[in-house]
């Protein structure tokens, strides 16, 4: 199942593979200027060829933002075998704190506590720099895995600092994947190619309605009652506002 979402929508595909053509499909023609994600190189391919696109009509490029919540969980997993963990579990302790008080705050006074966040990113930066350098790790144990992907991706997993609309992590995105990994426990998978692509359909449309806060039952009653009346159809997000009339 491929996802991307907004503050006001999800879109769901199910494909049988991972490829980055799947990516570039779905991002082609979008808006989109940042993408936030983990570092899976689908996502690299699939921006460069689309930002190569964007060159050649003039576009806006796309920046791909990384997820500090994958930076993170690399520290966390080895930090029984290696106490260094805790230095940089702290540090984001701290940031993650920050992003709490930010949640639904203006975006000027998110960006001010965003900018105190910075400290605790270079202190980390600062720290793996040294350890990575230091010849004391195996180039294949976990913790040298940790610092090389926090190092490697350090200017992407900052770039929120500086855009309060960015957010810290795609954490919002996966929590969105979870409904259905849970449920194809029950209902063992989908069949077929048709039931797959019917099955995200209605994610997409149920996960789009928890985001805009509106109850899915109601939308899609009163979406097909409209729709065999010869009315427009309308988003969970234009349904809710058409009800504050």
């Amino acid at each position: 199942m491929w996802g991307f979402s907004t503050l006001k929508n999800c879109y769901l595909e199910c494909h049988d593979t991972r490829s980055g053509d799947i990516a570039i499909e779905i991002l082609k023609n979008s808006e989109c200027e940042v993408v936030v994600s983990d570092d899976f190189g689908g996502y690299g391919k699939a921006l460069k060829f689309i930002n190569e696109s964007r060159k050649l009509n003039s576009k806006n490029l796309i920046t791909n933002a990384k997820c500090n919540a994958h930076a993170r969980r690399y520290f966390f997993k080895p930090r029984i075998n290696y106490l260094e963990c805790e230095f940089y579990l702290e540090n984001y302790h701290q940031i993650y704190r920050l992003n709490a008080e930010s949640k639904d705050k203006p975006p000027d006074e998110v960006l001010r506590l965003r900018q105190n966040m910075r400290i605790y990113f270079e202190a980390m930066k600062s720290r793996a720099i040294e350890e990575y350098s230091s010849n004391k790790y195996s180039d294949k144990s976990k913790f040298m895995v940790a610092l090389n992907y926090f190092l490697k991706n350090y200017n992407e997993l900052i770039l929120f600092l500086d855009q309060s609309d960015v957010a810290i992590d795609n954490n919002a995105q996966e929590r969105l994947l979870r409904s259905h990994v849970v449920g194809r426990k029950t209902w063992y998978g989908t069949h077929s190619a048709r039931g797959a692509e019917t099955a995200a359909q209605l994610f997409s449309v149920i996960e789009t309605c928890k985001l805009n806060k509106v109850n899915p039952r109601e939308y899609l009653k009163n979406l097909v009652l409209d729709l065999h009346n010869g009315k427009n159809p309308y988003t969970p997000s234009e349904y809710k506002d058409l009800t504050k009339i």
